[in-house]
């Protein structure tokens, strides 16, 4: 049993951050919806936006909650739409994915001496835990946090509130400024000391990011471009310019999955539902969203992602992956970048 005891708290650490990351999407699910109307996100229990009803905390379950709804109200049998439980997902794949993989590797994948004595694996992390890496890990669960938010206001069609996009910033440079082992990475080889060392170092390096982030991002979609500017006010210009390359291949395969995708057909004259998926009216106006077919799960999930990686061009969406591949591959960037960067 003691050759178990190794890879199963590996196991149970890896599975507790992928739980973490998938109640964070569903976080992300209110703060989509209530952000741009100007509601609080922190104040009011979820509850459905048609009848009112509370969720309860059994349906409030990542992912297996609308699952088990079979995509509907339980009060009101309103469709829920698929766009939550695959930000759920999302949460949970890139956000407690890569925390996973940056703590369970004892900062492996993370540039600089700083952390290359850590030990990997999860009792390492729980005996010896180390608050740099730790704190590494948060502000990039933070950046993705922000990252997957743009992209989902993005889809709805809606606009992230400038406060919003100067606050996320803000706190990136701020946390680099106070805390400069945070941005491991320089900004460039031959800067001045008080550049390349010092309390000044992280805020440099951080405005550099940010400005190389809105010049990449120019001409970009709103969602595009802050993202890219909040990527280099976290990882620094350097990040900024590997994700930049990586944005257009996330986006060849998605397109590329999406085609093996049929496209969703376009409902009946008599009968639509809303672009929330909320309610279904006839060509009179008369709800019948109780009454609508109960389509399986697994098929209104391939309707909705198969609009969702056909659509064309680079959304806001292709961003999310690239970041996680910069991060999880950050070490390796790093070093082919060593000759440019500090």
């Amino acid at each position: 049993m003691v050759e178990w005891i190794v890879p199963l708290t590996d196991a149970v650490v890896t599975v507790l951050l992928l739980v973490i990351g998938g109640n964070l999407g569903s976080f992300l699910n209110v703060v989509v919806h209530r952000l741009p109307r100007g509601e609080s996100v922190v104040h009011g229990g979820s509850h459905c936006p048609t009848c009112g009803a509370a969720i309860r905390w059994h349906d409030n379950v990542p992912v297996f909650g609308w699952l088990l709804l079979r995509g509907r109200c339980r009060d009101c049998g309103v469709p829920i739409a698929a766009r939550y439980p695959l930000l759920e997902a999302a949460g949970a794949v890139f956000i407690g994915g890569v925390a996973a993989i940056e703590l369970l590797s004892g900062g492996g994948t993370i540039p600089g001496t700083s952390l290359r004595g850590g030990r990997a694996g999860a009792d390492n992390l729980l005996l010896r835990p180390d608050a740099l890496l730790i704190s590494m890990a948060m502000l990039h669960a933070w950046l993705l946090f922000n990252l997957l938010l743009g992209a989902a206001i993005d889809a709805d069609g809606q606009t992230l509130p400038g406060r919003w996009k100067r606050v996320s910033l803000l706190v990136s440079a701020a946390a680099a400024a106070a805390y400069p082992p945070l941005l491991p990475v320089g900004v460039w080889s031959g800067v001045p000391a008080w550049v390349a060392t010092g309390p000044a170092r992280g805020l440099v390096v951080a405005l550099v990011g940010l400005g190389c982030g809105w010049a990449l991002g120019r001409g970009a979609s709103g969602a595009l471009q802050s993202g890219f500017m909040l990527v280099g006010a976290t990882l620094g210009w350097q990040a900024v310019v590997a994700t930049g390359l990586l944005v257009p291949l996330c986006a060849g395969v998605r397109r590329g999955v999406g085609s093996l995708f049929p496209p969703e057909p376009p409902p009946d004259v008599g009968e639509r539902i809303d672009a929330g998926g909320s309610v279904a009216i006839d060509e009179d106006g008369i709800d019948r969203s109780v009454r609508a077919p109960l389509d399986p799960p697994a098929s209104r999930l391939l309707a909705t992602i198969a609009p969702f990686f056909c659509s064309g061009g680079i959304q806001g969406s292709d961003l999310v992956p690239a970041t996680a591949l910069v991060l999880v591959g950050w070490r390796w960037g790093a070093g082919v970048l060593a000759a440019v960067g500090g």
